[in-house]
């Protein structure tokens, strides 16, 4: 299989942390990118470098999941430990082991050069947290752990990187809503609820709301009622509905009310649910015998039922990382599936911001893993079909209802310019004629790293080819460090089989000598005095047999 050029990418900022900081990197990719392909690519360049792995997860779907993916991309076998699988293999130079069985046995696996760890947000800074008392026990030091997450905090830690932090660091992290406008993961709806709870006297104790409070808030049996009556209209044209309920006991009313009012079977997944139940409830919902499947606190992470595409979230949280993982559930792409919609009760969208704003994570307090009670996502309503939009958004994404104090729009089609999600400029589309490169020094700094200056002679795609045309440019850094560097790999990869050129000069000639890809078209949007371009769609394809590049070091030098 063909890696996406971000999880190439991942995989290389990887080992590139490693060796520079001799430090433990963090990967930060949205729920339903291919964790475990990235997965696959460490491992198989680890097993290059003559390393032990072991790969952890909590869940014995991720566990199935990651060791089929590591023997697909690293062509190697691969050992499971899990009490939960009945399979218990100390041996294997691989081995994807369940956290909650070999927690006390590390000792017993041998040396392990790399140890990697899937939804590494669960690992605390408690020293007798399970993943720690592992991580502590494992023979062969040094050794290295990669986590892989797609939230990097927690609730009353903070962020799980940076000084005094099992992780030194984020390598490389790819925000969700730009792997959504890239086409990898599907676009979300985003609404707020007509009978959204109103949890403002709910206590919160340790950065959460009280469950107990927080269930008795959503189990009024009127606001169920009222709750299941908006899930079941809104839902009628979707396929896969998952509801996250705030309780046991709210979560069978919620089930009730829905199986009555649709006519029918919904699905009940909880902590308690025995294994055999579980496993065929969730089977039948992943196949589409199920269109409906109620959880509580179960489906949050490691569930894989691309098929979702309608969220019911019937509960509140003050954690963005919850408020992720449940979103994620929906942003896998399947057949069939134009869009997720996010319908939401407890003033999530509100508190948090939707997952597809570029600024998701940061406005929200998210990377430290805090946030206000209410309103730091800075979202506003639409009060004509509730959908959620960004706080300077001057019309609804959804209905196009202009908000108020908005002004009139240039042109009808195109509200005020800017996007409604984002608030940004809305890219405007550019068909290209011609497409140049050439090293860029700066003026009077000739100490500096140059760049590939990228310059794109382009026409409007209403514009009558000769008569109107435009310059846009983009440097990219192949010879720089950290961001630039991870940019300018995606940037190659997304355009070439070659190799990612190490300088600049490297990739100018590849570019002049016709290795790379043709853009037919671009998006740009105003960025200051420049513009920045936001997409490229190409006229020709990647061929079949493109071998994507791993940065290699001398296994005498490597940080083992």
């Amino acid at each position: 299989m063909q890696p996406r050029y971000y999880q190439t990418a991942s995989n290389d900022a990887a080992w590139r942390f490693m060796f520079e900081t001799k430090q433990n990197p963090l990967i930060v990719l949205p729920t339903g990118a291919g964790k475990s392909v990235v997965i696959g690519l460490l491992v198989k360049q680890a097993v290059q470098y003559g390393q032990r792995v072991i790969v952890l997860a909590h869940r014995k779907e991720l566990l199935e999941q990651n060791a089929a993916k590591i023997q697909a991309v690293a062509e190697v076998p691969v050992g499971i430990y899990s009490a939960g699988l009945g399979q218990r293999d100390y041996g294997s130079g691989v081995i994807c082991a369940g956290i909650q069985s070999v927690y006390d046995r590390g000792e017993k696996f041998g040396p392990r050069g790399l140890i990697v760890v899937d939804e590494a947000h669960l690992i605390s800074d408690n020293d007798d947290s399970m993943y720690r008392k592992f991580l502590a026990s494992v023979a062969g030091q040094p050794q290295f752990v990669v986590g892989l997450t797609a939230t990097p905090y927690r609730t009353g830690e903070g962020a799980i990187y940076g000084d005094d932090k099992l992780f030194g660091g984020v390598c490389y992290e790819a925000a969700t809503g730009k792997l959504i406008g890239e086409g990898y993961l599907s676009e979300l709806t985003n609404k707020a609820a007509d009978n959204t709870v109103d949890t403002s006297s709910v206590s919160i104790r340790g950065g959460e709301f009280a469950a107990n409070e927080m269930e008795a808030a959503f189990t009024d049996w009127s606001l169920v009622g009222a709750a299941a009556q908006e899930i079941v209209a809104a839902c009628a044209g979707r396929r896969s509905v998952l509801l996250f309920a705030a309780g046991v006991s709210h979560a069978e009313q919620v089930r009730d009310a829905v199986q009555l009012l649709a006519g029918e079977a919904v699905g009940l997944v909880t902590g308690s649910t025995p294994a055999d139940e579980r496993d065929a409830t969730l089977q039948a919902f992943r196949s589409g015998q199920l269109r409906w499947c109620v959880n509580v606190d179960v489906l949050t992470t490691g569930f894989d039922a691309p098929g979702i595409d309608a969220l019911a979230v019937l509960r509140a949280t003050m954690s963005p990382g919850l408020f992720a993982q449940m979103v994620g559930r929906g942003l896998r792409k399947a057949d069939g599936k134009a869009n997720c919609l996010v319908l939401d009760f407890g003033g999530n969208l509100s508190r948090h911001g939707s997952l597809d704003r570029r600024d998701y994570g940061i406005y929200s307090g998210a990377k430290g893993g805090k946030v206000d009670r209410e309103g730091a996502g800075g979202e506003k309503v639409c009060p004509a079909c509730r959908c959620a939009c960004a706080a300077r958004a001057a019309f609804c994404p959804e209905c196009r209802a202009p908000f108020a104090g908005s002004d009139t729009p240039r042109h009808n089609d195109t509200a005020d310019g800017k996007s409604a999600i984002t608030g940004e400029p809305e890219p405007e589309m550019y068909v290209v004629k011609t497409v140049d490169c050439w090293i860029h020094q700066k003026r009077n700094q000739p100490e500096a790293l140059p760049s590939m200056c990228v310059s794109y002679t382009c026409r409007p795609e209403y514009g009558d080819g000769n008569l109107i045309e435009e310059t846009f440019r983009e440097w990219i850094c192949f010879e720089h460090d950290g961001f630039a560097r991870q940019k300018a790999v995606g940037w190659w990869q997304n355009r070439s089989k070659l190799p990612v050129p190490v300088d600049v000069a490297t990739a100018v000639l590849t570019s002049h000598s016709g290795g790379l890809r043709h853009a037919a078209r671009i998006w740009v949007v105003p960025d200051g005095k420049y513009h920045r371009i936001k997409r490229v769609e190409f006229d020709d394809e990647m061929p079949e047999n493109t071998q994507h590049s791993v940065t290699e070091y001398d296994p005498d030098e490597v940080p083992f």
